[in-house]
């Protein structure tokens, strides 16, 4: 009997001492990246990659756990995880007193605790902030060749827009204006990184041609709406490529001007009147008001303003029957009411501000990564957009570890 126990003693050791030798930090690292990546490309395997990161990451806590190492968070991270509970607690009514309340609520956990799971890794990993540094760049360096794919399939098609490594114009647009800003701030500051800052500057430069090819009006915006910002702090950084970089958006805006497809789809972002894309927008908004004075408090419940807006609010200005508001801030506030609006634009004050020292590469990229999120917001609900909002947690989570450093 005790030679039987001595040799399954034994067995375990030699199954278990390998296991114990793998680097699960990384291996969540790897898993978590691949997923932010590919997540527009193939859902299904942006899925896989990232519930194989949770595992890791929960095998990885476990063990630091068990050896007794105390987790540590800053004062900074506490108080961002408290003003985003607010937020979360700020929307739980309108999911529980939805009128559809168990859609609503499993919404509700997909928004505010799966998705989020993104930044709790990348704030408790335990890793080198080189093998962040990397993840972020093979994040940037993955867009550039999907801008490039993009850029081809214009050519190749002929057809007006592209969608390059994935569908989802949208959804493009949101993931573009969120990262872009990392590519050309690594580029234009001052600090020296891992690899060739002139590889940044290409990568932003497939980004931005991408986002043309790709004829989505949003994250033309979105990209413009953070150019100010860098521009502001890259002349403080380098005065030399705060003129190349001038340079290089006046070749770009050119290239849009000349080319007529291209002119007359920027023109369009202001035109609501011929084109119906933005005039019926605006008529769901104007109808998204009065839903707002009728139940002002809770809303109607997650997901669920859309459907009571084509069933009792929508009128004959609105031609094409909006399924949604195309816009963060008015389906919030018609989903969730006064209190998710109030909870929405409390914790996004508080992330720009949280990133308002911009004399830091990685902070200026937190808080233009917001802004490029929330500027696109409003053409679109981005906060529904799994690929979008976890894009958004990836480069939150890599400037405040990065930051840090």
């Amino acid at each position: 009997m005790e030679l039987n126990n001595l040799a399954f003693v034994i067995w375990m050791k030699k199954v278990v001492g390998p296991i114990n030798k793998i680097k699960f930090n990384h291996l969540c690292l790897i898993m978590l990246t691949l997923a932010i990546c590919v997540q527009r490309l193939t859902i299904a395997v942006g899925n896989m990659f990232y519930a194989f990161a949770i595992i890791f990451f929960t095998i990885d806590t476990y063990r630091r756990y068990r050896s007794g190492e105390h987790l540590f968070l800053s004062k900074q991270i506490k108080r961002y995880f408290l003003v985003y509970i607010f937020f979360a607690l700020m929307i739980l009514p309108s999911a529980i007193f939805s009128l559809n309340p168990g859609y609503s609520f499993s919404k509700y956990v997909d928004y505010f605790v799966l998705r989020f799971i993104v930044l709790i890794m990348l704030i408790f990993l335990k890793i080198d902030n080189e093998a962040i540094k990397k993840a972020l760049f093979f994040f940037i360096a993955f867009m550039a060749i999907d801008g490039l794919v993009t850029l081809a399939e214009r050519f190749i098609t002929q057809a007006p827009r592209a969608q390059g490594l994935g569908d989802g114009w949208l959804r493009h647009a949101s993931i573009v204006a969120t990262i872009f800003p990392a590519s050309i701030i690594l580029w234009i500051s001052q600090r020296k990184y891992f690899l060739s800052k002139n590889w940044m500057l290409l990568c932003s430069v497939c980004i931005v041609l991408g986002a043309i090819a790709s004829g989505t009006r949003s994250s033309w915006v979105g990209i413009l709406s953070v150019m100010p910002f860098v521009l502001y702090q890259g002349a403080k950084w380098s005065p030399k490529k705060y003129f190349a970089l001038l340079a290089i958006l006046i070749c770009i805006a050119g290239v849009i001007v000349m080319t007529p497809p291209l002119h007359q789809r920027a023109v369009s972002i202001v035109n609501i009147t011929t084109d119906r894309s933005n005039g019926d927008r605006v008529e769901a908004w104007k109808s998204a008001a009065v839903m707002v004075q009728d139940k002002p408090v809770i809303g109607y419940g997650i997901l669920q303003g859309g459907k009571v807006y084509l069933q009792n609010y929508r009128t004959a200005a609105d031609t094409q029957g909006l399924g949604h508001f195309h816009n963060i801030y008015v389906q919030t506030a018609v989903d969730s009411g006064l209190l998710g609006f109030i909870g929405l634009m409390t914790f996004i004050v508080y992330s720009l501000w949280m990133f308002r020292r911009w004399n830091y590469p990685y902070i200026l990229i937190g808080f233009c990564a917001w802004i490029g999120f929330i500027i696109v917001g409003f053409f679109d609900y981005t906060w529904g957009m799994s690929a979008a909002v976890k894009t958004l947690w990836f480069v939150t989570g890599c400037s405040l570890r990065l930051h840090d450093a």
